[in-house]
C-alpha cells in the first residue's frame, strides 16, 4: 500500500489521460472556435512566415504544435496538448514534494480536474500552454534550477501576452538571490520575438504594434462587472475545488506578500483579468472566463493550502509511552473544529446567494434562470468535509478525502461531457456539412465562413480550389453550380456582414438544404449558384430527389426553385405535396403549397394551407391570411 501511495500522483495523472483521450474520441466539439483558427493557421505557417509571428496565435505555441499538426493534424495537436496538461500536474507534484508541502500529490487532482482546464485541454488553446509553463516554472523554482527558471519565465509572454505582467514574479528571486547572470535569459524569448518581427517588417517597434493592435477597436463583446469573475471562479474551478481554494486563500492572506510567488501572483493574476475585461478593450476578452485557466497552477496549489489545513483538523498528536493510557481513556478534544463549522455554515450560504442562476454559455448568469447544481455539489462538499467529525469517519479521513476527490471528477465530467460544448450553431454546420459529404455535392467547390465547416471537413480556407469566403465582395466570383453556405455567425454582424436576403433576393442563387434550430430557425442555409440554362438547374434538383428520396428538404426547396425561380407555381405544388408526403407535420410547407395555390388564383385551397401552417405554429401565414383570406 505504501508502495503504491509513492505513485498515486502517476495513478491521478494516467485517469486524467485515459478520459480526455476518451472524452476527444466522443465528441467533435472544440471550447471554442478560436481553436479551430489557431489549428488552421499552425497548418499554414509553412506558407506563411507571419503565422509564427503573431501575437494572436502565440509563437510558442506554434513553435511546439507545428510538426504534430503537419504531421497529424487536428489529432497531433490533441496529444500533445493532453501530454503537456498531464506533464503539468507531475511537475507540479515535483516541485512541491520537493519543498516538503504535505500531501503534494492532491495538487495534481485540484489541477488535472479543475472544471475548465480539463475541459479545454484538448483542444488548440493557449491557456492550458501557459499553465504548462508556469508549472515548470514552479519545479524549477523549488528544486533551485534558476536558470531554467529565468528561461521558463521569458517564454511565458510568447505563450500569453498578458505573461508579460507576471514577469516581475519571476524577477524577483533573481534579484534576492543576486542571480543577475541569469535575468538575460528571462529576456532571451521577447527579444527573439521582437528581433523576428523586425526581420519581418523592417520596423523596431513592429512587435510592440503587434500587443497592443486588438486594443485599436472597440470590445465587440462589451465590457462586464467587477464581480463578474470573482462570481463565477466556482465553475472555473469546480465545486470541490472552489471549497478548498477559498479556505486556502482565506486562511493564507496573513501571508500574502510572503508567500509571493503563490499568493500574491495569483491575486496580481486574477486582477489583471478582471481589470482588462472590465475596462480595456486589449484582447477583445469580454470576461470570458477561460482566461483565467493561464492560472490553475497557482490555483491548484492553494487549493492544496486549503485541503491541508483541514486536514490538520483530524491529527491525532503522537502521545508518549508514559501518557499513552490516561489520554486515551480521555476523549479526545477536537481543536480548531469550530472553524470547520463556520466555514461551511459560510459556503453554503454563498453557495444560495451567488450561485444558484444558470449559466449560459460558460460566461454570465441568466438572472431569470435558475439552476442549483453548484448549490447541491458544493452542499454535498460539505457533508462530506464534516464527515471525520464523527468517530466512525475520523479515523477514515483519506477515504473521505477520496471521496471529496471522486466528487471533484463526477461535477467535471458531467459539466465538461462529450458534448456540452456541442451548440445548435454547431450541431446546424456539422448537419450541413454532413448532408453535403454524403452527397454528389461534396466535389463542389464550396464558400464558407464559418471555421466549424472546415474542422468538420478537413479543409483549409487557404485552398482557394475547393472553397471560399462568403462575402458580399465575393459573390460576383461565384460561379454556376458552386454553393454557398450562409450561417448566422461568421456571416453575420461582426464579420463578413453579409445577411440572409443578400442571397434570398437574388434570383441567380436558389436555396437547396438549410438547418434549423429547436424553434425552427435556420442555423445554416445551403444555395447554389444557378445555371445559366434551366435544364441544367432542373437536372441539379431532380439529382438530389433521386439521392435523399427521404429527406423532405430536398422536394421543399425544389418546389421553392419552381415557383420563385422558374416561376411554375403549378409544378411546386407536385413538390410540396412529395415533401408532406416525407413529412405531414411541416408548416412551411404548407405554407408553401398555400402560397404556390395563390399565385394559381385558387383561394381555396390557398387559405386552407395557410390556415393549417398557421394552426401548426407558422407566423409568416398569420399576415398572409389577413391579406388574402378575409
Amino acid at each position: 500500500m505504501k508502495s503504491l501511495k509513492r505513485y498515486d500522483y502517476l495513478i491521478y495523472t494516467f485517469i486524467f489521460v485515459v478520459i480526455s483521450m476518451v472524452w476527444s474520441q466522443l465528441s467533435n466539439f472544440t471550447w471554442d472556435d478560436d481553436a479551430i483558427t489557431r489549428l488552421m493557421n499552425v497548418q499554414d505557417a509553412r506558407h506563411n512566415g507571419l503565422q509564427w509571428l503573431s501575437a494572436w496565435n502565440r509563437p510558442l505555441f506554434v513553435v511546439l504544435f507545428y510538426l504534430p499538426v503537419q504531421a497529424f493534424g487536428k489529432t497531433g495537436a490533441m496529444l500533445l496538448m493532453v501530454a503537456l496538461t498531464a506533464l503539468s500536474g507531475i511537475l507540479l507534484y515535483k516541485g512541491l514534494r520537493h519543498k516538503g508541502v504535505p500531501h503534494a500529490s492532491v495538487a495534481v487532482v485540484f489541477l488535472l480536474f479543475q472544471t475548465f482546464l480539463f475541459g479545454i485541454a484538448r483542444d488548440a488553446m493557449t491557456e492550458p500552454l501557459a499553465s504548462f509553463l508556469i508549472c515548470l516554472g514552479l519545479y524549477c523554482f523549488y528544486t533551485e534550477k534558476f536558470h531554467w527558471f529565468a528561461l521558463v519565465g521569458g517564454l511565458l509572454p510568447l505563450a500569453r501576452s498578458e505573461g508579460i505582467l507576471l514577469m516581475p514574479f519571476w524577477l524577483y528571486p533573481l534579484l534576492q538571490r543576486r542571480l543577475y547572470r541569469y535575468i538575460p535569459l528571462m529576456a532571451a524569448g521577447m527579444a527573439a520575438w521582437a528581433l523576428g518581427w523586425y526581420v519581418y517588417s523592417g520596423r523596431p517597434l513592429s512587435l510592440m504594434q503587434e500587443l497592443l493592435s486588438s486594443g485599436n477597436s472597440k470590445n465587440r463583446y462589451a465590457h462586464v462587472s467587477l464581480t463578474h469573475h470573482s462570481g463565477k471562479y466556482v465553475y472555473v474551478l469546480g465545486p470541490v475545488a472552489f471549497f478548498f481554494f477559498l479556505w486556502g486563500y482565506l486562511g493564507s492572506l496573513r501571508k500574502l506578500l510572503s508567500d509571493y510567488f503563490i499568493l500574491l501572483q495569483f491575486t496580481v493574476g486574477f486582477l489583471v483579468y478582471v481589470i482588462f475585461a472590465v475596462y480595456m478593450d486589449l484582447g477583445q476578452s469580454g470576461g470570458a472566463l477561460r482566461n483565467l485557466i493561464t492560472l490553475s497552477p497557482l490555483a491548484a496549489v492553494i487549493c492544496l493550502y486549503g485541503f491541508n489545513y483541514w486536514m490538520t483538523l483530524w491529527a491525532v498528536p503522537a502521545a508518549n509511552t508514559k501518557t499513552a493510557k490516561r489520554k486515551s481513556a480521555q476523549p479526545e478534544t477536537p481543536v480548531k473544529r469550530d472553524e470547520l463549522w463556520v466555514y461551511v455554515v459560510f459556503i453554503s450560504l454563498l453557495a444560495w446567494i451567488s450561485f444558484t442562476n444558470e449559466l449560459v454559455f460558460r460566461q454570465n448568469y441568466d438572472p431569470n434562470k435558475k439552476d442549483y447544481t453548484i448549490f447541491w455539489f458544493l452542499i454535498v462538499c460539505c457533508l462530506l468535509a464534516i464527515m471525520p467529525v464523527f468517530s466512525f469517519a475520523r479515523k477514515r479521513v483519506y477515504v473521505v478525502a477520496g471521496m471529496l476527490f471522486v466528487w471533484q471528477l463526477t461535477f467535471t465530467l458531467w459539466y465538461e461531457n462529450p458534448q456540452s460544448h456541442g451548440n445548435e450553431e454547431r450541431k446546424g454546420i456539422n448537419d450541413m456539412t454532413a448532408f453535403i459529404h454524403n452527397s454528389s455535392l461534396k466535389d463542389r467547390k464550396i464558400f464558407c465562413s464559418h471555421p466549424w465547416y472546415f474542422w468538420a471537413t478537413g479543409r483549409h480556407p487557404n485552398d482557394t480550389v475547393t472553397t471560399g469566403e462568403v462575402s458580399v465582395r465575393s459573390k460576383p466570383g461565384i460561379q454556376p453550380g458552386q454553393l454557398v453556405i450562409w450561417e448566422g455567425h461568421y456571416t453575420g454582424e461582426h464579420y463578413t456582414n453579409t445577411p440572409l436576403p443578400v442571397f434570398l433576393n437574388d434570383t441567380t442563387f436558389a436555396p437547396v438544404y438549410v438547418s434549423q434550430n429547436k424553434d425552427k430557425e435556420a442555423v445554416a442555409v445551403l444555395f447554389v449558384r444557378l445555371y445559366p440554362q434551366m435544364q441544367d438547374n432542373d437536372r441539379f434538383f431532380s439529382d438530389l430527389v433521386k439521392e435523399f428520396p427521404q429527406n423532405d428538404r430536398i422536394p421543399y426547396f425544389k418546389g421553392i426553385y419552381e415557383r420563385d425561380r422558374k416561376k411554375a407555381a403549378a409544378v411546386s405544388i407536385q413538390d410540396f405535396n412529395a415533401a408532406l408526403a416525407l413529412n405531414p407535420g411541416g408548416a412551411d410547407i404548407y405554407l408553401a403549397r398555400g402560397v404556390s395555390y395563390l399565385l394559381l388564383n385558387d383561394k381555396a385551397s390557398g387559405c386552407r394551407d395557410l390556415n393549417q401552417a398557421a394552426l401548426m405554429g407558422s407566423q409568416q401565414a398569420l399576415p398572409l391570411l389577413q391579406a388574402y383570406c378575409k
